[in-house]
C-alpha cells in the first residue's frame, strides 16, 4: 500500500511505525508485525503499532524510521508486509535446547542490530541462553558475530580493562587511563553510562569533558594523546549488545555467555590484545563468593584466548564503596582531587586500587614502570589534562566541579567503628536523589570502613538538584542502615 508520511520528532527507542488500523486490517498487517518500508528505493524495516487516530492512507514515522529512510512530512512511501527472517527458526532451535553454528549466531545478531526482531524474541533468545549450560563455543560465536555487525577501530597494541559494576564509586577508570596512557601506551577507552547504578565513568566523565565523538574522533585523540575517555553509546561498537541488555534487564537476567560477549566484543572492537578485567566480590556486587568469582574468571580467561586476546582478571573487595563520592559530579571530584594533588588527597581507596590495576596491566605488558610513581611525578594529571584537552577541554580542578544546591548531612547517633557500609542502601539513596540523570546529584560518605565514628559526626551528605527528591533520599538514609558499627576496641 502507498501511504502518506506523517513524522513524530520523538525516539521511539527502535524503528517503529503507526498505521490506520482499517488499513493495517485490510493489507493483512497486525499488531507487532515486521514491515518494509520502501522510499525511492531505500528499504527499511520497522515494527507495527495501528491507531484509529491516524488518517486513512497515512503512516506515522518515529525519528528512527524518519532519519533512516531520510523521508519528510508529505512524502509518499510503500509499506509492504515481510515474512519472518531465518534467524526464529535459529531462536526456536536454541528453545530446544540444541547448539548455534556460527552461522545461526551470526544471522540472529545481524537481524538484532537490524530491528528485524521483536522485543519477544529477543527475550526468547536471552531466557534459551540462560536455561542452557555454559558453551565456550558460543560464547566465542556470539563475541565474534558482535564485532562484526558493529564499526570497528584499529589501534595497534591497545591495552584495556572493564569493571563488571556493582560497587558505587570505583572510579577507577579515569585515574588507570592516565597512567597508562603517561606510560607510553595507548588505551582507547569507551566506557557506559549507567544501567542500574548511580553513576557510569561516561557519567563521570561528561562533568569533565565532552564524551560523544565518533570512530575518526576517537582515533586522532588516541594518536596523540595514547588514550580517551569516550561514551561507547556515541559509537557503533558490537550494536547487538545495547539491543541485548535492554530485553535482558527487563527481565533481570544476566546470562553467561551474553556476560561475557558483551565485556569482550567492545574490547575487540577497538583492537585491545590485553584485558583486565576487574571482578568486585562481596554482598550487593553481582558476585557473592568466591566460587562464582573464580568461575566467571576462568571463563573471561578462557574466551579472550579463543580470540586471541590476553584476558586476565582480577577478583577484587567490592563489600562496600570505593571513594567517597557516589553519582558523577562528586565522583569526578574524587577523581581529580587524587589527580591534582598527585596522588596526596581524595580517597585513599581509590587511588590504592587504581594503582594496583594500573601495575598489573604495566606487568602485563613487560613494562618496568611504576604506576604510583606516574602518579606522584605529576605525569598522570598531565596526560589527564592532555586527552581533556583533546575531547574539547573541560573541568581539570576538584572545585570547579558543581555540586546541587539542595543538600543535607546525616550525623551519627551512636559512636563506634564502621564495620560495614551497605552497597544497596547506598546504590538506592543515590538514584532517589537523582543520579545518574542529575549529574550534579549525588552523596558522599564522610566515613569509611573501619573509621572511628563519634555521636554527631557527619556521616553521610546527600545533594539533589530537586527539593522533594532530596527529602525522600533523606528519609530513606534515616530509615535504612547504610552504616553498622563495632566496638571502638574492635580491629
Amino acid at each position: 500500500m502507498e501511504a502518506k508520511v506523517k513524522t513524530l520528532d520523538i525516539r521511539a527507542g527502535k524503528p517503529v511505525v503507526i498505521l490506520n488500523h482499517r488499513d493495517a486490517a485490510e493489507n493483512s498487517i497486525f499488531l507487532g508485525d515486521r514491515i518494509c518500508i520502501n522510499h525511492r528505493g531505500t528499504k527499511g524495516m520497522a515494527i507495527v503499532d495501528t491507531s484509529k487516530e491516524v488518517p486513512r492512507n497515512h503512516v506515522v514515522l518515529f525519528d528512527e524510521t524518519k532519519e533512516n529512510l531520510c523521508v519528510k512530512e508529505g512524502e509518499t512511501v510503500v509499506v509492504e508486509s515481510t515474512i519472518k527472517p531465518d534467524s526464529i527458526e535459529h531462536i526456536k532451535k536454541k528453545i530446544d535446547g540444541d547448539s548455534l553454528n556460527y552461522d545461526e549466531t551470526l544471522s540472529i545478531v545481524k537481524d538484532a542490530v537490524d530491528f528485524r526482531l521483536t522485543d519477544s524474541e529477543l527475550m526468547a533468545y536471552t531466557v534459551a541462553i540462560e536455561m542452557s549450560e555454559f558453551s565456550l563455543e558460543e560464547a566465542k560465536d556470539l563475541t565474534k558475530a558482535m564485532v562484526e555487525t558493529g564499526e570497528q577501530i584499529d589501534v595497534e597494541n591497545a591495552v584495556d580493562k572493564h569493571c563488571i559494576g556493582g560497587v558505587p564509586g570505583n572510579r577507577t577508570t579515569p585515574l588507570i587511563v592516565s597512567i597508562i596512557a603517561a606510560a607510553g601506551y595507548k588505551m582507547p577507552k569507551t566506557s557506559s553510562r549507567a544501567i542500574t547504578s548511580p553513576a557510569g565513568t561516561a557519567d563521570t566523565m561528561e562533568v569533565i569533558t565532552d564524551v560523544e565523538h565518533d570512530l575518526e574522533d576517537i582515533k586522532k585523540i588516541v594518536e596523540k594523546t595514547n588514550g580517551c575517555f569516550s561514551w561507547g553509546g556515541s559509537l557503533n561498537l558490537a550494536p547487538a549488545d545495547d539491543e541485548f541488555i535492554r530485553v535482558r534487564d527487563s527481565l533481570n537476567l544476566d546470562p553467561l555467555e551474553q556476560l561475557l560477549s558483551s565485556v569482550l566484543a567492545k574490547k575487540k572492537a577497538v583492537g585491545a590484545e590485553t584485558v583486565l578485567i576487574d571482578i568486585p566480590m562481596g554482598d550487593g556486587t553481582k558476585v557473592d563468593g568466591d566460587k562464582e568469582a573464580t568461575e566467571l574468571s576462568k571463563y573471561f580467561e578462557q574466551l579472550g584466548q579463543e580470540l586471541d586476546m590476553d584476558v586476565f582478571t582480577l577478583i577484587s573487595d567490592g563489600s562496600s564503596p570505593i571513594g567517597k563520592g557516589v553519582g558523577p559530579a562528586p565522583e569526578a571530584r574524587d577523581v581529580l582531587k587524587i589527580l591534582k594533588s598527585n596522588g596526596k588527597e581524595g580517597p585513599e581507596d581509590l587511588k590504592d586500587k587504581s594503582i594496583k590495576m594500573a601495575d598489573l596491566i604495566l606487568e602485563r605488558v613487560n613494562s618496568k614502570m611504576s604506576a604510583e610513581n606516574i602518579l606522584t611525578s605529576g605525569d598522570a594529571y598531565e596526560k589527564f589534562k592532555e586527552i581533556v584537552k583533546e575531547q574539547g577541554g573541560g573541568i581539570v580542578d576538584p572545585e570547579d566541579v558543581e555540586l546541587a544546591k539542595n543538600r543535607e548531612t546525616i550525623v551519627a547517633e551512636e559512636g563506634g567503628r564502621v564495620d560495614d557500609i551497605c552497597n544497596k542502601y547506598v546504590n538506592k539513596i543515590a538514584k532517589v536523589a537523582g543520579c545518574s540523570k542529575e549529574k550534579k546529584s549525588g552523596l558522599y560518605l564522610h566515613k569509611k570502613k573501619d573509621d572511628p565514628v563519634e555521636k554527631g559526626d557527619n556521616l553521610i551528605t546527600i545533594y539533589s538538584e530537586s527539593p522533594k527528591r532530596l527529602e525522600r533520599a533523606v528519609s530513606i538514609a534515616k530509615q535504612d542502615k547504610v552504616y553498622t558499627f563495632k566496638s571502638l576496641l574492635s580491629k
